[in-house]
Order: C-alpha cells, then structure tokens, then sequence
C-alpha cells in the first residue's frame, strides 16, 4: 500500500510540475501580447486570469455535470485561442537567427514572412495545448480513484442500509413473539386451570348431598314425632 501511494504521488507531482513550468512560461508570453493595448499591471493580471481560466475550463468540463457544456466550451477555446494567440506573437517579436530551421523543413525558398509566421505557431502556439494536456492528464488520473472510493462508500451505505433493515426486522419479530406469548398467557388465566373445574364439580356435588342429607333428617324426624300421637 505504502509504494502504490508513493507511485501516485510521484505521478501526481509529476503531472503539476511539468504543467505549472509550461503555464508560467506561457503565461509570460502572453503577458507582452495583452500589453499591446495594456500596461504592464494590467497585462500581467490578464495573462494570470487567462491561464487559471483555461485549466478551471477543462477541469469543469471534465468533472462538473451540473454546468452547461456549450458556455464552458465557449469559454475553453476563446481562451485557448487567445492564449495560442500570445504565445505565438511573443515567438514571432523575438525570433532570429532561424534560417538552419527553414532548410530542415525546406522552406529557405519561402519568404521570410511566412517562415517567421510557420515556426511562430510551431514553438509559440503549442505551449497552452501542452499545458492544458498536462493537467487533463492529472484530471483523468485522479477522478477513476475518486468514482471507486464514491462507488466503495455507496456499497458501504447499501451495506449498513440492510443491516438496519434487518435489525428493525428482528425487534418486530421479537416485539410479535412476546405479545402472542403475553395474550396466550392472558388466555390461560382466563380459563384457569384445568382442575379448577373438577373441584367446583366436587364442591357443588358434596353441598348436593349435604342438603339431601339433611332433608331425609328433617323428614325423618318429622315423621317420628307424629308416630307416637296416633297411637295414642
């Protein structure tokens, strides 16, 4: 784990150095053009401005969903363009000495206009296309790692979700055994037990007997007082 971060690291420093060298020199290209029509404050601000829009175009493009496209891409080649603009005015005010460069491309024969005009956009157009492929790059490599760790953490919600649901199912089902166990209870109270009816049986039997009884004594005695006055 220790050496797959400190690859990731390396490529990620990696990636910010070589974009923030080929942006600082980019910017500083751009900073003689916008000072054509400004001063100097003004046009390194813009050159600043236009560099940090650049990459926060790209970046949106990249991984903002809620923006809408067609205005951010708007934005990204005007400032692009601008950029590439720059760049290529700086390399065409300070080139000299590049006729060994017209005859590798065979182009000596050409004026000398066009050949300042063709290595102008060669080495001063392609600067702002390198930097903002750096950070592209950076982008690309950093979001993959960011869409897993979201997609890890919605299997862990997803995970955690179904462990509640399980939980609350158990208390239901513990909270429905106790109260069928409670009204079986409340039941067998209400019936009593089974041999409390025997015993009332009995005790209704033996109060039954005990009154017959006692009226076969009553009849009894009744009939020997009346015995002995018809004899006499």
């Amino acid at each position: 784990m220790k050496n797959s971060s400190l690859v990731k690291s390396g490529v990620i420093m990696t990636f910010v150095t070589l974009y923030l060298l080929v942006s600082l020199i980019s910017t500083i290209h751009v900073i003689d053009f916008f000072e054509l029509s400004n001063s100097r404050p003004l046009a390194i601000t813009l050159a600043i401005a236009f560099e940090v829009g650049a990459a926060a175009s790209l970046a949106s493009l990249v991984i903002l969903d809620k923006m809408n496209k067609t205005l951010v891409w708007a934005l990204f080649i005007t400032i692009t363009l601008m950029q590439m603009q720059g760049n290529m005015f700086y390399a065409f005010k300070n080139l000299e000495g590049f006729a060994m460069w017209s005859e590798l491309f065979d182009l000596i024969d050409e004026d000398v206009l066009f050949q300042k005009r063709v290595l102008a956009a060669v080495s001063g157009a392609i600067l702002p296309l390198v930097a903002l492929g750096f950070i592209k790059s950076l982008v690309d490599y950093i979001k993959p790692t960011e869409a897993k760790v979201l997609e890890e953490e919605e299997e862990e919600e997803e995970d955690v979700f179904m462990s509640n649901e399980e939980i609350e199912w158990q208390q239901e089902m513990t909270e429905d055994s106790y109260l069928e166990e409670t009204d079986e209870s409340f039941d067998d109270e209400d019936e009593g037990p089974p041999w409390y009816d025997e015993d009332e049986d009995e005790e209704v039997d033996l109060l039954d007997i005990a009154t017959k009884e006692n009226e076969r004594n009553t009849r009894d005695s009744y009939l020997e007082d009346e015995t002995p006055e018809d004899d006499k």
